[in-house]
């Protein structure tokens, strides 16, 4: 029966695809991915980008998620309207081709050839160099931030996803439609704080949902009779003794008689609680103990961390595992102090504590949690500093299996999820916001890096569903919540990819090596910088480690062009790309600087000297003084001083080439004749030790500075005296430095971020200004008016942007991007 029904939908879907226009119809709108969806037809959508750009974004991705997601390989444009759906929809269908592409990049893996690029659009994509990760699934709204996830099952065999928002809601979704994107939740639950915590405890006739509140209020719910069963106020303060609880562990815990009970921490003791009563049950868990200050000093103190884990040991006795940390003192004033992670185990029945342990890390420990071995055992999985996961037998206790590396980032959360085929996987967050499956019993990664690219993962938690598909869940800081399969084909990741914090064109003398070709230069977030063929964005030289800061290029009288690298916490120094070697270090001979008391110079610019040669804008503190690259001495005596409380400082230039310095300080903007240190103009204005300065300039045409304060840009003409204070402001543009404020769903209204901005573009024959930040959204802006022209969302927060030839360079914190217009 299922075969003519499909082939029913694939007549369907062609007729409908072979009828579709630029403005179909709602009915086509809305229902043909039903349709292609029923028959399988996704291939001939993804060949047919004419029809994809014109569906509904969010009815496509639905039905790719209903049916596709998890069971197929989706072609490309398909999976990345399923990745992308909200992004696709708030652009017009002339871009949507364009926010495919970025989206394919960073999760398929491929970039759509040129020639599939619509007439009408505004951008193209001409090269990536992107970190790759995992597809996700997006599954609920972006109500507040997602602070706890729980997969439960009910007596019937089904499962619910229960999720706990800041705002203080825990919302039910069936996992039979939860891949469903326009089925609502089953049910709603609403408390007056935030949830923490959510758990399931056992009683007669199934499992009951636990959600904890900050305020230490526990509530039950029934998901069967779907009401409410009753909440309870613990009492930890007082149990504790006054200990003050830390941002409280809550856990679980089933007794060997089937009893379930709440294990809540304090900074030395762990306490047991009936859920239904609200009353303590069992003796008190006794951990560290309080030390005098003497002790302390001597000793070190000890105190719990806030995780805790409940394991079964071979011969039927349950112990509560809770980390903590030694703290030692370095010195008697206690300036310098080193933290060890520590365990404690404690025999639930009894109270008595079994065994402490030295875990090994540094620092304090950020996760713990059971993981099941080959002959039916429980180990603990243990977190802390250096991205490390470590395995203990709790029954001796010491390390099992291989140590699990290759976390970006400490890690700041695991937790254990079911895959298919009876195998478990153990499954990490890092600092870094990206999500990691392991093979425990190998130390071997399962899959891809599944990356939460809008925000971080507060929790975790394994889906199942009838059907046997079986999929991660993570809830994050921006209210969704998203699925990963963590068994799907993985990309291998491109390791010259990562966050790019800095751009800056690079020219090469004619005859050089790389035969005139436009170069690029960026500044990764590990401090290394990389050399790009800006046409291409093929690598062109080996990474060079340790060049933190913004790089400046120099060229110098042989014809070569150099960078000069250097953020203060080294000397400056010039690099030769051709070479790929240093070539000139300037030191600083300040006695202060030998004895870590200041910076190191840095090279803020360059401006032309006499007799053809450059000079390089050297920031000292508070003053700018000039050096020469070629023979490494300073240029004169010439002094210009930032005045009090200085910001940036940078050039501009004129037309007919003439260049100037500009400073920044909370008492205005001023500008200097390099050569002669005189004072040119001025805009008197109260700024911010945030407030940023990026000059704007266009061929032929005097050059304004963008002035990017909390809420707005100034695009200020400093040269104009008609203003009270010298400069004009030309135009203001609705974008400042604060983290944008706009709803999710409208990313393209102008909102505030942190500012990255190029000049020097054209769109349709006029000159626009581009400006991207922390949202993700390139925006282009009408210089004489502020009037915003274009908004396309990139899909990843924008740190950098560089105007070159025709292309639009974007720096990311997924990596590089090169559109063209």
């Amino acid at each position: 029966m299922t075969r003519p029904l499909s082939e029913r939908h694939r007549r369907i879907a062609q007729g409908l695809m072979a009828v579709a226009t630029e403005t179909p119809n709602p009915y086509i709108a809305h229902h043909l991915a039903g349709h292609i969806a029923e028959a399988g037809a996704w291939q001939e959508l993804a060949d047919a980008p004419q029809v994809l750009d014109h569906l509904e974004p969010r009815a496509v991705a639905a039905e790719a998620l209903r049916l596709g997601y998890g069971r197929t390989r989706l072609p490309g444009p398909v999976t990345a309207t399923l990745v992308a759906r909200d992004l696709l929809a708030s652009v017009a269908p002339k871009d949507r081709e364009t926010v495919r592409a970025l989206t394919m990049a960073r999760f398929v893996g491929a970039v759509p050839a040129d020639g599939t690029r619509r007439a009408d659009a505004t951008w193209t994509v001409r090269w990536t160099r992107l970190r790759r990760d995992l597809l996700p699934a997006v599954l609920t709204d972006r109500a507040s931030p997602v602070e706890a996830l729980r997969a439960f099952s009910l007596p019937d065999g089904r499962q619910l996803l229960a999720v706990g928002t800041h705002d203080g809601r825990v919302r039910l979704w069936d996992s039979e439609s939860v891949l469903d994107a326009d089925m609502s939740p089953v049910g709603e639950l609403a408390y007056d704080r935030p949830v923490h915590t959510l758990e399931t405890v056992a009683r007669p006739g199934g499992e009951i949902l636990l959600a904890v509140g900050v305020d230490r209020t526990v509530h039950l719910w029934d998901p069967v009779a779907r009401s409410t069963v009753g909440s309870s106020v613990l009492d930890t303060g007082a149990a504790c003794e006054g200990h003050a609880l830390l941002a409280p562990a809550w856990k679980a815990v089933r007794l060997p008689d089937g009893r379930s009970l709440i294990a809540v921490c304090d900074t030395h003791n762990v306490r047991l609680w009936d859920p239904f009563t609200g009353e303590p049950v069992g003796p008190e868990l006794v951990g560290p103990e309080s030390l005098t200050v003497a002790q302390a000093i001597s000793e070190g103190s000890q105190s719990l961390d806030g995780v805790l884990a409940p394991v079964t040991l071979p011969d039927g006795r349950a112990l509560l595992v809770a980390g903590g940390t030694s703290r030692v003192l370095d010195s008697i004033d206690g300036s310098t102090d080193f933290m060890y992670g520590r365990l404690w185990a404690w025999d639930i029945t009894t109270g008595e504590l079994v065994w402490k342990l030295h875990t090994g890390y540094s620092g304090t420990l950020t996760a713990l949690t059971t993981v099941p071995l080959r002959d039916g055992r429980q180990a603990l999985a243990t977190a802390g500093g250096g991205g490390v996961v470590r395995l203990f037998d709790p029954e001796g206790p010491t390390q099992v299996g291989e140590w699990l590396h290759g976390n970006g980032a400490d890690v700041a959360g695991a937790s254990t999820v079911r895959l298919r085929h009876d195998r478990t996987a153990l499954v990490t967050v890092g600092g870094d916001r990206t999500v990691r499956a392991w093979d425990p019993l190998t130390g071997t990664p399962v899959g891809a890096p599944m990356s939460a690219h809008n925000s971080g993962v507060r929790a975790l938690t394994s889906l199942h569903i009838a059907d046997g598909r079986a999929f991660v869940a993570g809830g994050g800081e921006d209210g969704t919540v998203q699925l990963w399969d963590p068994e799907s084909v993985g990309h291998i990741d491109d390791p010259l990819a990562g966050p790019v914090h800095q751009l800056v064109s690079m020219p090469v003398r004619p005859g050089a090596i790389r035969q005139s070709r436009p170069l690029l230069a960026s500044v990764n977030a590990d401090n290394t910088l990389h050399l790009w063929e800006a046409s291409s964005g093929l690598p062109m030289a080996q990474p060079l480690e340790v060049s933190a800061g913004r790089p400046v290029t120099v060229p110098i009288p042989d014809g070569r062009t150099l960078l000069a690298l250097g953020d203060g916490k080294c000397p400056i120094r010039l690099w030769d790309p051709e070479s790929h070697r240093g070539v000139r270090t300037k030191r600083s001979r300040n006695p202060l600087r030998r004895l870590h008391l200041i910076d190191y110079p840095t090279a803020v610019a360059t401006v032309p000297w006499r007799d053809g040669r450059t000079a390089v804008v050297v920031r000292n503190g508070p003053s700018l003084s000039l050096w020469d690259p070629a023979s490494g001495r300073d240029l004169g005596s010439l002094r210009i001083s930032m005045g009090l409380n200085p910001l940036d400082a940078g050039t501009i230039s004129l037309p007919g080439g003439r260049t100037m310095l500009f400073t920044s300080s909370q008492e205005g903007i001023k500008l200097w004749d390099p050569t002669t240190g005189a004072r040119i103009a001025e805009w008197n204005r109260k700024l911010d030790n945030r407030t940023t300065i990026i000059p704007v300039t266009w061929p032929d045409a005097h050059p304004l500075l963008a002035v990017t304060e909390e809420e707005v840009t100034h695009l200020v003409d400093p040269f104009s005296e008609d203003a009270p204070g010298g400069g004009r402001v030309r135009a203001t543009l609705a974008v400042g430095f604060q983290p944008p404020t706009s709803h999710p769903d409208h990313p393209l209204l102008p909102g505030r971020h942190r500012l990255a901005l190029a000049g020097c573009l054209t769109r349709e024959g006029r000159p626009v200004v581009a400006t991207g930040g922390h949202d993700g959204v390139l925006r282009l802006w009408e210089p004489e008016t502020g009037e915003l022209v274009h908004a396309l969302p990139v899909g990843a927060p924008i740190n950098a942007l560089l105007a070159t030839d025709n292309l639009l360079v974007i720096g990311s914190r997924d990596g590089l991007i090169a559109l063209e217009s």
